[in-house]
């Protein structure tokens, strides 16, 4: 037993003297040149001048830096590095929701995040449940937090609205790697429908105008829609997008843009432009004749000309339907299938695309009848036409 304390104590001091350090809490792999590689499931702790180094400089990909402190921490303060690779306030709360955790999975399904708090805790703590999940991405915890970055003398800013340009909306959702963006137009539906930006789904363009944000029920139906995101919001020049931007800061947990110049900016950048239309109606094929109480399939496909997503409401004709269910490519082959009673139906579907633009009602009748079946007995028919055959018989 000596032996084994003393052969175990000459092993730590030989690691000692090589300058090789174990340390349980700290799993990244080091190098003289700050190189650091990661199997899915880890955390990198790094320090605040890293942090800063990464979230400076493009070059090294993008990286996204959480704030996960709460609405009373973030507001009066946050790092500040520059667009792309700038803070995103998304709350730990929101994270150890288990109904919230895959909106935020999904926000930044394709990003290498830097997480951070005041301190480092908190941020780890957010770190260890992203990474218990099946998130590809780098996953950095910021050790000493905000702390230590002012320790630092980084810069920080307040955590406000970002005014953003029009060029920086533009490269924002015309890519995944810096997360996902909601641009939300809320200008009038006259408006929206002359022509709105152009961003390619799911970066692109929701309606919802100005006066919903001004009703309580709305603005809060709105603040939980969209809890934890990142919005965008734009008008015609500016002015209205702000305004809604106010309306939403005391009760919306997540970041807020306002696009400088709005749509008109957007246009003198020569930066593309959408005039939507509406879906195709839906093609729908079906047994048109059948049996009662019987389930058949039927195919549904809807086109829309620019390709946007569709969602699909089939009402099957008989006091159901299906409510909207999707959203679907365009041209996708979508298979449902119902059982009807006895008796003609009417199957109506129609298809909405993700700007809001209704299709035409697309039609098919069918016909159940009831199964015929033989409503006599035929050796009861023959004893009746043959008396005598029943008689012979013993019946």
């Amino acid at each position: 037993m000596k032996k084994k304390i003393i052969t175990t104590c000459i092993i730590v001091l030989m690691l000692v003297a090589t300058g090789i350090s174990v340390n349980a809490n700290r799993n990244e792999l080091k190098t003289d040149d700050i190189v650091y590689e990661k199997m899915t499931g880890d955390i990198i702790n790094i320090t605040v001048q890293e942090a800063y180094a990464m979230l400076t400089n493009t070059g090294d990909g993008i990286q996204v830096p959480i704030d996960v402190r709460r609405r009373d921490e973030w507001r009066p303060q946050r790092i500040d590095t520059p667009i792309p690779e700038h803070p995103r306030w998304y709350l730990l709360d929101l994270i150890q929701n288990e109904s919230i955790l895959p909106k935020f999975l999904n926000q930044y399904a394709e990003c290498d995040i830097i997480i951070y708090c005041k301190a480092g805790g908190r941020s780890y703590k957010a770190a260890k449940i992203i990474a218990n999940t099946s998130f590809a991405g780098a996953i950095y915890n910021m050790v000493g937090g905000i702390t230590e970055w002012n320790n630092q003398a980084l810069p920080t800013a307040p955590g406000g609205i970002y005014n953003i340009t029009v060029n920086d909306v533009y490269n924002l959702c015309t890519n995944l790697i810096d997360g996902l963006q909601n641009p939300i137009d809320v200008r009038y539906d006259y408006e929206w429908y002359a022509g709105f930006i152009d961003t390619p789904w799911p970066e692109c363009p929701i309606w919802y105008c100005l006066d919903l944000f001004k009703d309580e029920e709305n603005n809060s139906r709105f603040c939980e829609e969209f809890i934890g995101q990142e919005v965008i919001l734009y008008c015609k020049g500016g002015y209205r997008s702000l305004v809604a931007s106010y309306l939403i800061y005391e009760n919306f947990t997540g970041t807020q843009y306002n696009m400088l110049g709005g749509i008109t900016a957007w246009n003198s950048s020569g930066l593309p432009i959408r005039i939507n239309t509406a879906p195709d109606a839906p093609i729908i094929n079906g047994p048109a004749g059948g049996k009662p109480d019987v389930d058949y399939d039927f195919e549904f496909t809807t086109d829309d000309a620019e390709a946007d997503v569709i969602d699909l409401f089939v009402d099957w004709g008989d006091g159901t339907n299906t409510g909207w269910i999707g959203p679907f490519a365009s041209g996708a082959l979508v298979i449902l299938n119902h059982t009807h009673a006895k008796g003609e139906y009417k199957i109506t579907a129609q298809a909405v695309d993700f700007y809001g633009n209704l299709s035409d009602i697309a039609e098919l009748d069918i016909k159940r009848p009831r199964t015929k079946a033989l409503n006599f007995n035929i050796i009861e028919w023959l004893f009746e036409r043959f008396s005598a055959l029943k008689q012979l018989l013993g019946f």
